[in-house]
């Protein structure tokens, strides 16, 4: 089943996968902007993650690839649920490798020697190696990107087998590398058609997702379902390795200035692809025009588990099961973008979607190929824009016309709703101290924290953090 009108919880890295583990905005979870290098905390500890409430229920739990909700003590992976983990602590752009990967500026190698590199843009991380984790040890600094993916489809092979060895059920969450930059230089990138390393890198993501697909088959094709999604939309200052928006132009923002894709709250930076897949279960070559959202996985998930939501917190995705099952065509009524970054205040919810309207009281264009910046515009009353009629979001309802005075006032009925169950709520706060004592670093005495896999290191925890983790080691 492929849905064509399903989006990430928010436009940035952090704050959407917060959402998918939680359920909830970054308003309630606390994560409202990405984690740093640096940061000393993360997805805030009284959150609830799906792992932890599958963990409970007797699953097998495994994460591989990109985390970015908080690497340092409590906050790794294997203390929120995961029994195993193998992967990178954020997004791989934020440390050095000595295969660097096509960006745009290209960043640097890794510095050897005694050296430091230097850096032609102020985005490339030139001081310290990007760390490769296998549980709580870094077993790799720097990644090598260009095996990474063959890596991640080789531990995920295992963690399969052994989960469908043990008899375990299992939940296994995997945070693709792709299709960030930088690209890896891959076998692949020698495309016969020319199309260069940003198709290579969609064609290597195709075979990791089939290789991982073709181990369910061989395995619990019956009662195993598969959810693949994305996390934002493109980020447009990296030009021709960014991707496409398509149809979801964003036309309004584009004439006034800046990108209205990733960090944005226009449909080109929270509308993502999604596709489901659970044979004998899921109906075949199907496409739903539901609306739906990343926040639906977590209670989705653990309703097809038979397992309960934790209790005392407020939720705002949906179980999402029928839908899959193609016994309902309906998903939410309404949905709220939160600002991540281009305008606003961050995890802010200025931006509703409700049924086939869509509402802006802000604006804002994120940074562009060619550099330029939208101006951040408040609009009171707002834009209102008909996305059945108008999916580049290009000329706004008319604010005398009918349709936009029937659509207004229910726009800030849901909106005004929604705040107020914010405010009911148990909402979490985010620790976004950083400290360079907090950097992964598998040797401090080598620049740039180089080390092989000869010589892992445990990663630094607090006392009262235990030092070991599941048994389960491919």
């Amino acid at each position: 089943m492929w849905f064509v009108d399903f989006h990430a919880a928010a436009s940035t890295c952090s704050p959407s996968r917060a959402s998918l583990l939680t359920g909830r905005l970054g308003l309630r979870n606390g994560v409202t902007h990405n984690f740093a290098v640096t940061s000393v905390g993360g997805l805030p500890l009284n959150e609830t993650t799906l792992a932890e409430v599958l963990q409970q229920a007797g699953y097998a739990t495994g994460m591989i690839g990109k985390w970015h909700l908080g690497h340092h003590s409590s906050y790794h992976p294997n203390f929120r649920g995961f029994d195993y983990f193998f992967g990178i602590p954020y997004s791989h752009d934020m440390g050095c490798m000595d295969t660097p990967g096509y960006n745009h500026p290209p960043c640097p190698a890794c510095p050897r020697g005694d050296r430091p590199s230097r850096s032609p843009d102020g985005d490339c991380y030139t001081h310290v190696a990007l760390p490769l984790y296998e549980n709580l040890r870094i077993v790799e600094q720097p990644v090598n990107l260009s095996r990474l993916a063959q890596k991640y489809a080789e531990k995920a092979t295992q963690f399969i087998q052994h989960a469908r060895t043990s008899g375990r059920p299992f939940l296994l969450y995997v945070g693709l590398a792709h299709m960030h930059v930088p690209l890896p230089e891959t076998q692949l990138s020698a495309d016969p058609r020319g199309r260069g390393p940003y198709a290579a890198g969609l064609r290597e993501m195709d075979s990791l997702m089939g290789q991982i697909k073709d181990t369910v088959d061989r395995t619990a094709k019956e009662n195993t379902f598969i959810w693949f999604t994305g996390d934002n939309g493109p980020w447009a200052q990296k030009c021709e390795l960014a991707g496409s928006v398509g149809p979801f132009a964003g036309s309004w923002q584009v004439r006034r200035g800046g990108s209205p894709a990733k960090q944005t709250t226009w449909e080109g930076g929270h509308r993502v692809p999604a596709v489901a897949y659970w044979p004998g279960r899921i109906p075949t070559n199907v496409t739903s025009t539901a609306l739906l959202s990343v926040l639906d996985i977590f209670p989705t998930v653990l309703a097809l588990a038979g397992a309960r939501l934790p209790q005392g917190r407020h939720f705002d995705g949906l179980d999402a099961s029928e839908v899959l099952f193609g016994r309902s065509k309906t998903g939410h009524r309404v949905l709220f973008h939160p600002n991540s970054g281009a305008a606003g205040e961050y995890g802010a919810l200025q931006t509703v979607r409700l049924e086939r309207h869509k509402a802006f009281f802000i604006t804002g264009g994120a940074k562009a190929c060619d550099g330029s910046v939208g101006p951040e515009q408040h609009h009171e009353p707002p834009l209102i824009f008909n996305l059945e009629d108008d999916g580049a979001e290009a000329v706004p309802l008319e604010t005398g016309s009918a349709e936009y005075q029937s659509v207004l006032p229910r726009v800030r009925e849901v909106l005004a709703d929604v705040l107020h169950d914010v405010a009911d709520d148990h909402i979490s706060k985010a620790d976004y101290t950083q400290d360079p004592s907090a950097t992964p670093c598998c040797n401090p005495h080598h620049v740039a924290c180089r080390c092989g896999t000869a010589s892992p290191t445990h990663v630094p925890l607090s006392r009262n953090v235990r030092s070991e983790t599941g048994k389960f080691t491919p």
